[in-house]
């Protein structure tokens, strides 16, 4: 079946080391578009993070009727407005449950909300110090954080969307296996390297990430393709990171970058070139050339 639908993830896919889209890249989209194929993103940076991206591939115009999967696949989002059309959000108990967790282990807990509903962004939990990939993220992107010293001080906490914190890596792993002993199959868990200043991928600095259950780029992509009446055996996907694994598993023709951790590379169908040599716009070449 050919395909309608192309899935495609930001950091270390379609942006290149430097954070931008580049003309190559941004060209393909075109390319993809005009030969009748859907270009949505998904990334794990919510709308408000990823509009410079957005603007640079055209989907943001006036007009236009696009879609963003954002936060992992916990939100589907008009892409030009922002407006979120879908959602999964965390109960407020096991948005406790985590944060508690999370100051325990003497760390801040991090919990993205859906601003439609709370008016805020980001909430903070805690008295750790805010890290240095947070405090460049937050500096970086206009986002609205909110920071309370104590779970009771921030009730009522809203609608959240993920939550988790920030860390070294190794210090997560131990409370990674602490809330999987505690919640079991509540929750959708994984950490992994975050993007940093200086890093774009591998870098020590580590999220931890809560959602809930069976969310992921995946199952957000195939609500995105039950709305446009798309078959999800006309989806392609393109992605590098372990956010990407159920993405690029289920999809019709998996794409997996140059750089993509090797836990991608294995699972998918087809292999292209760095996120720093338009890898994401050779991938676009390859499925044109199945049509």
């Amino acid at each position: 079946m050919p395909i309608r639908l192309l899935v495609v993830d930001l950091d270390g896919t379609l942006l290149n080391r430097a954070g931008r889209v580049s003309p190559r890249n941004a060209e393909a989209v075109r390319r993809a578009e005009a030969a009748g194929i859907e270009v949505v993103v998904a990334t794990g940076r919510s709308w408000l993070e990823s509009t410079s991206a957005l603007e640079a591939i055209g989907h943001r115009r006036e007009g236009h009727d696009r879609l963003f999967i954002g936060a992992g696949g916990a939100t589907l989002h008009d892409a030009r407005t922002g407006a979120i059309l879908d959602r999964r959000t965390l109960d407020e108990p096991l948005v406790e449950a985590i944060s508690e967790s999370v100051l325990q282990h003497g760390h801040l807990a991090h919990l993205l909300q859906d601003p439609q509903e709370t008016g805020r962004d980001y909430m903070l939990i805690g008295d750790a110090e805010l890290d240095p990939a947070s405090e460049w993220w937050f500096r970086t992107h206009p986002v609205s954080v909110e920071r309370h010293a104590s779970i009771e001080t921030a009730r009522p906490l809203g609608a959240t969307i993920r939550a988790g914190t920030v860390a070294v890596g190794a210090e997560l792993a131990k409370l990674a296996a602490a809330l999987k002993d505690d919640l079991g199959d509540r929750v959708m868990l994984q950490h992994w390297s975050a993007l940093t200043e200086t890093e774009v991928v591998g870098s020590a600095t580590h999220l931890l990430e809560c959602f809930a259950p069976d969310t992921n780029k995946w199952t957000m992509a195939a609500r995105v393709a039950a709305r446009r009446a798309i078959d999800t055996s006309a989806i392609a996907a393109v992605g590098d990171g372990l956010n990407d694994l159920a993405l690029i598993q289920n999809a019709a023709l998996g794409i997996a970058m140059g750089n993509a951790d090797p836990r991608i590379a294995e699972v998918a169908r087809m292999h292209v070139g760095h996120h720093d040599a338009d890898g994401f716009a050779d991938a676009v070449e390859r499925v044109l050339g199945k049509k």
